[in-house]
């Protein structure tokens, strides 16, 4: 691939620890025109073998560090028990006070420009130095890194198979510090409109052949920073996307209409309902669970602080599930759900 204004570098790729499954941290960091960003990499005990492997991308929220994402999410070990690797790119404080991804500001909403071209590179240097299975790479973010991640997957669409969203935004829900601190307390523009940017903006790709864009969205109603509105609109916005992807025109082929629902509970945690939306060949396309009770947090986190809630449904696996799902050529074996009981229902 040839990133525009792109020079990569690797600075380190030093081990840094080994954990009982067998993988480690391995740092790196990219360089380009629009500045450097550091990333931390886990490499699965079994992808050192030359078959290639799929490649997840994490994107911290504010106040978080690679570190504490693959704590609260529990994805390393997901990576150990199925085989890929997990990269997981830092943002400067220099860049934002909170540590924060820009994705409310133009200069980082698009191809070949700002943080996206950053983060668009550590995948590069990935791919560049590890057998990776390119048809099997996804993005997902929580926070401010679940709206970069929807950034990411209409920047570009070539490089992911699908997108994974913990209490995001639509894409280009807001322009300025202003308009996303108002988008993130009642939602942001209207989702039809902004399917249709994000098509405009896939189609800027290096294919423009992109024909579908897996999407799974969590949010929980207890959510004291961010609208469970947002999530609604996340999946609003991907299905207008979605509709135009399949056959360019806005003909409904992809809607939000009638979705299957399924209302589940973790024992002794939180209940959920499970929307699942398919496309006009009845193939499961998106996913939007809504939690209860469940605050700004990774829902199943195998800890518990302000960011991670194990109460909730296990999002990690299921968004792995969700993915292997989703995929049009896709090996990926379903891990097993999490053990749930129906709403009114005996444990």
């Amino acid at each position: 691939m040839n990133f525009k204004h792109s020079i990569i570098t690797v600075v380190a790729m030093t081990f840094l620890q080994t954990a009982a499954y067998g993988g480690s941290w391995v740092s790196g960091t990219v360089k380009n025109s629009f500045g450097s960003r550091e990333y931390k990499l886990w490499m699965s005990s079994g992808s050192r073998k030359e078959k290639p492997v799929p490649l997840v991308l994490m994107l911290h929220g504010c106040m978080q560090k690679p570190e504490d994402l693959a704590a609260a999410s529990g994805m390393n070990e997901l990576a150990d028990e199925k085989n890929f690797l997990v990269v997981y790119p830092e943002q400067v404080p220099a860049a934002n006070p909170l540590s924060c991804w820009n994705w409310f500001d133009p200069k980082h909403q698009a191809r070949d420009a700002g943080e996206p071209a950053l983060i668009a590179s550590v995948i590069q240097d990935i791919r560049s130095a590890y057998s990776i299975d390119s048809k099997r790479i996804y993005v997902i973010g929580i926070s401010a890194g679940g709206a970069m991640a929807v950034v990411m997957a209409a920047s570009y669409p070539e490089l992911f198979a699908g997108l994974g969203v913990i209490a995001g935004e639509e894409y280009k829900a807001a322009a300025t510090v202003e308009a996303g601190l108002a988008s993130m307390k009642s939602g942001g523009p209207d989702p039809n409109q902004q399917g249709l940017l994000a098509y405009q903006a896939m189609q800027k790709s290096l294919s423009g052949s992109k024909k579908r864009m897996p999407v799974i969205a969590f949010h929980g109603t207890k959510d004291p920073y961010l609208n469970p509105l947002n999530t609604d609109q996340i999946i609003a916005q991907w299905a207008q996307t979605n509709d135009y992807l399949d056959d360019g025109k806005d003909d409904d082929s992809v809607t939000i209409q009638s979705p299957e629902e399924t209302n589940g509970a973790v024992p002794n945690g939180y209940n959920y309902t499970r929307f699942q939306y398919k496309d006009s060949n009845r193939r499961l396309l998106m996913e939007k669970w809504i939690v209860e009770s469940l605050g700004h947090a990774w829902p199943g986190s195998p800890i518990a602080n302000q960011f991670a809630d194990p109460k909730g449904p296990r999002a990690s696996a299921e968004i792995w599930r969700f993915f292997g799902e989703a995929s049009l050529d896709s090996s990926v074996s379903p891990v097993t759900p999490p053990a749930v009981k129906p709403k009114g229902g005996s444990e």
